[in-house]
């Protein structure tokens, strides 16, 4: 007895055609040139599709881009997808470079997928692929971008993105959990079931998906954007902020004292989500009255950090040399501030 085809699988049928057989081997290792995996982040989710179902998703994939006829398209006529999945920042800038790097060196062995723009003539649209074409409009010099055009509608389009992301691993947790809420954004919009459009794109059960939902309803997006991608920071961590911040209704307060202070732009993107937890975690009279901040030289640029505790204030400076000075000159500095105490008693 012939099983009823999915909605996912009967969307997909609307994709490919019947001309050519999935990609072989070669094919595969080139799109892990440029798309290099990252191991599974501590406490990610799994996927609830089986290994053989996942593997047969990626083959799908490669099945649309091979059977596809290749054309070249000039960068500057492809616009991103109406539903960005990543948080750009400096470690999606350095992606991007190290990968047009390997498209300078090999050209652009594995072609991107798009769509007619819907309202612009002559435009396109991202599918996926993204980074490529980021990477060869950077590299200038009147290269085109290698691309398989498909007309595509929004809920395809999403679905293609859901099951491109599904078989990746170099999208963060929380970059998953902002696609899957913008996923949740269109169903809702176009009358569909939120949870089950999001699970059915993402391959998820409902409980990630629900992991997704609450700990951004209870993270507002000028934190996460401030954090950024965190790319080693996986489920578990971020839920550990979410419960931190649904805790104390303060915790957002010094959160956003911190994402305002100097110097903490500069980190990277993991290193602002630890000291996001470190201000979510601290109370006044227990741990840190105020964040971590960072200490700036005369020229602005960062010479050290203080960290205000209850007991103590601990300053730490980078430059031995005016470490050393410091220290030379504490003797005269504690003189005068005893100087100047005495004065205004």
């Amino acid at each position: 007895m012939s099983k009823k085809p999915s909605s996912r699988n009967s969307m997909l049928s609307a994709l490919m055609t019947s001309q050519a057989a999935p990609a072989a081997a070669p094919e595969q290792k080139t799109a892990a040139i440029e798309t290099p995996a990252l191991a599974p982040r501590d406490g990610d989710f799994q996927p609830r599709v089986s290994a053989g179902a996942v593997g047969a998703l990626k083959n799908t994939l490669a099945h649309i881009t091979k059977e596809g006829r290749v054309v070249e398209i000039d960068p500057a006529m492809i616009s991103p997808s109406p539903f960005p999945d990543r948080i750009d920042g400096a470690e999606d800038a350095e992606a991007i470079e190290a990968l047009a790097q390997s498209i300078a060196r090999s050209g652009q062995e594995v072609p991107v997928l798009v769509r007619s723009h819907p309202v612009e003539p002559n435009r396109y649209q991202t599918i996926y692929g993204h980074r490529r074409v980021k990477a060869i409009a950077a590299l200038g010099q009147g290269l085109k971008v290698r691309a398989i055009v498909r007309e595509l509608s929004d809920g395809e389009l999403l679905i293609a993105q859901g099951i491109e992301n599904s078989a990746r691993q170099d999208l963060s947790w929380i970059e998953k959990a902002m696609f899957a809420r913008r996923l949740e954004q269109f169903a809702r919009d176009s009358g569909r079931d939120p949870t089950a459009f999001a699970m059915e794109a993402l391959s998820l059960h409902a409980p990630d998906v629900s992991r997704f939902r609450t700990t951004l309803e209870a993270i507002p997006d000028d934190i996460v954007t401030a954090i950024g991608s965190a790319p080693k920071v996986g489920r578990t961590k971020w839920l550990k902020l979410y419960g931190l911040v649904k805790e104390d209704g303060t915790a957002l307060a010094r959160m956003r004292r911190l994402k305002d202070a100097r110097g903490f732009a500069g980190r990277t993107s993991d290193d602002r989500f630890a000291e996001m937890l470190k201000a979510a975690a601290s109370k006044p009279g227990l741990e840190s009255v105020t964040p971590e901040g960072v200490l700036a030289g005369s020229d602005g640029q960062p010479i050290g950090s203080i960290d205000r505790r209850r007991s103590a204030t601990k300053f730490t400076l980078t430059d031995r040399a005016f470490a050393d000075f410091i220290e030379d000159r504490l003797s005269a500095l504690h003189a005068e501030f005893l100087a100047g105490r005495d004065d205004r008693d």
